[in-house]
């Protein structure tokens, strides 16, 4: 197995993979499916737990992958919503001083 380079969102469609079994525990044919569905360092940050068991690949595995997703950090944005949340179309908690700035 060859090491991962840091940044996941330049990984490959195969080192997603080799991520995927090797580090999140999932089986190999459950990784096939991000194979198939060619998802590479970039697309694993948009992926949702619903859209997983959507490509077949079970709750368990897929809710691995989104707590180990969650884990990697460097996902889309500075959004407080975490992929598990947008799974579930939960919004982004706002806080109190930022709903008083929009109230004044």
């Amino acid at each position: 197995m060859t090491a991962l380079p840091p940044n996941a969102m330049g990984w490959t469609v195969e080192q997603v993979k080799q991520w995927a079994v090797a580090e999140v525990g999932i089986d190999a044919q459950d990784a096939d499916q991000l194979v198939k569905q060619k998802i590479d360092g970039r697309a694993l940050h948009t992926l949702t737990e619903a859209k997983l068991e959507r490509w077949g690949i079970p709750g368990g595995p897929a809710g691995l992958l989104m707590e180990a997703i969650e884990g990697l950090g460097g996902g889309g944005g500075s959004s407080s919503v975490t992929a598990r949340e947008r799974s579930a179309g939960a919004l982004p908690v706002v806080s109190e001083s930022t709903v008083a700035f929009w109230r004044a």
